[in-house]
């Protein structure tokens, strides 16, 4: 299980809750979950389903700039890969995931936060 209160991360985090969406390239899905935090190298994801997504796999991330935005465009989503994952319940995934391309980031996400 990810303790969520556990920073392993190398740059610092800032909690952003906002809507998120991923795409799984293997199940070839769609998801609908929301950030925990953010970094300029990764996030913390909790996801409305289950997964069977492990450490090593990658994925692609879009995060709503604002609460409200309901639409996420497919080329404004970042390839990331995933650092931790757990099932916190049936219904439930938490994800820790790490940008590969390190101008991604979400500096604008995380400099709206501050």
């Amino acid at each position: 299980m990810i303790n969520i209160e556990q920073d392993r991360r190398e740059t610092p985090r800032i909690v952003v809750k906002r809507p998120c969406k991923v795409f799984d390239p293997k199940a070839r899905k769609y998801l609908t979950g929301a950030t925990c935090d953010v970094s300029t190298g990764g996030l913390l994801l909790r996801l409305n389903h289950p997964l069977g997504l492990k450490p090593g796999d990658r994925i692609f991330v879009g995060v709503a700039q604002t609460r409200r935005q309901m639409l996420l465009r497919t080329r404004d989503m970042a390839e990331a890969q995933i650092v931790r994952a757990a099932n916190m319940t049936d219904r439930e995934t938490v994800l820790a995931v790490r940008f590969l391309d390190s101008g991604t980031g979400m500096l604008p996400l995380t400099r709206r936060a501050a």
